[in-house]
């Protein structure tokens, strides 16, 4: 008889215990390895930056080259005019596109202060995918835009020093394979 009164008492603490876990907001569900790792499948692959997931050499290369036009200050009417016609003619881009494309740049760069400082993340899913010519392309670009309202500043030469040299050494671990 004491072994039934000790099963139900320990079977009612269990219960009142799972009771209170659920009012405090903890739910059984929780305790799931298997939900667990979904979650934590999810964070990590939702959980970045917009900045930082990009995959796409042309949205990469459009990021960088208003970066460069941004490292002035403030992006003037002109050089916004100068960096669509850009991604028109070297992107071969519609009118449309080329202004979509600008605007999600702007987005996507609308929060950072210095892009030297985050380059690695920001390259590091495309740079498998940049050719040759596209690298040697959006460095050219990155000049010419930084060039549309007089010389090179300090932060513009730095960007651009940065994404060559992280290029070369990109291009040197691939020679290595």
């Amino acid at each position: 008889m004491y072994v039934v009164i000790g099963v139900l008492t320990a079977l009612a603490g269990m219960i009142w215990a799972i009771v209170a876990l659920q009012k405090a907001g903890v739910t059984i569900s929780s305790f799931n390895p298997f939900l667990w790792q979904r979650r934590m499948a999810w964070k990590k692959s939702h959980g970045e930056k917009p900045l930082n997931t990009l995959g796409d050499p042309m949205n990469v290369a459009a990021v960088l080259i208003l970066g460069v036009a941004r490292c002035e200050g403030e992006i003037s009417a002109e050089q916004k005019r100068a960096i669509q016609g850009i991604f028109e003619t070297d992107f071969r881009l519609g009118h449309d596109a080329a202004a979509d494309l600008l605007l999600a740049s702007s987005h996507l760069i609308r929060n950072e202060i210095y892009l030297v400082d985050n380059l690695d993340a920001i390259l590091k899913n495309s740079q498998s995918k940049f050719k040759a010519r596209q690298v040697e392309s959006m460095l050219s670009l990155m000049h010419r835009t930084g060039e549309l309202e007089g010389e090179l500043n300090e932060e513009q030469k730095k960007l651009i020093s940065a994404t060559e040299r992280y290029f070369g050494r990109a291009s040197q671990t691939q020679d290595a394979w």
